[in-house]
């Protein structure tokens, strides 16, 4: 399936929104409780969801339609949390979310996954800037193997190559920190 780009929304010169939003309601509910590092209620993740979309019709006017919808999508959203924390005092109670993160998620896991975020960020910082480029490109930007090689001018193969190298830079990073997932 090919990306689609906002020009593929536009009916008589207008954006659509309502069928932006029911394409991509998932796809940004995804990315809130994702990107999001304190715990949120339901009603948190509807207004940033609801600012997200109000973001895309107000400034529907400058927009580029060539610009691909996914992307400007996960930039509107991470940009939408970040303010919304940013300018949120942060005063919880552990006792307020207790139950919930017994029942939901152990306190050792999340140990556990931080400490795998931090060899993984390591490992990245250790990377040569045309692999980083293109794990970056790859993972967070959602770009095929061929986008990013037409991007940066290499081949498909090298670009495979490279990502399988990192990939398993990773994993014996991982490994050497004991998150051995099986030779």
């Amino acid at each position: 399936m090919k990306n689609k780009i906002l020009n593929d929304y536009l009916i008589n010169g207008k954006l659509d929104i309502d069928r932006i939003l029911d394409d991509f309601y998932n796809y940004v509910y995804i990315i809130v409780k994702n990107g999001v590092s304190t715990p949120i209620t339901d009603e948190d993740i509807e207004e940033i969801i609801s600012d997200v979309f109000v973001a895309i019709w107000k400034n529907s006017i400058n927009l580029s339609y060539a610009t691909d919808i996914k992307h400007y999508l996960a930039g509107i959203t991470k940009n939408v949390i970040k303010n919304k924390y940013r300018d949120t005092e942060t005063n919880f109670s552990i006792s307020d979310y207790e139950e919930k993160l017994i029942n939901n998620y152990s306190l050792e896991n999340k140990a556990e996954e931080n400490e795998q975020n931090t060899i993984i960020s390591n490992t990245l910082k250790t990377l040569k800037p045309d692999e980083y480029k293109i794990f970056i490109l790859y993972y967070y930007h959602s770009k095929s193997v061929k986008e990013i090689a037409k991007e940066l001018n290499f081949s498909t193969s090298n670009i495979k190559t490279i990502l399988h190298r990192v990939r398993n830079k990773i994993k014996r990073n991982l490994e050497d920190g004991g998150y051995g997932y099986g030779k």
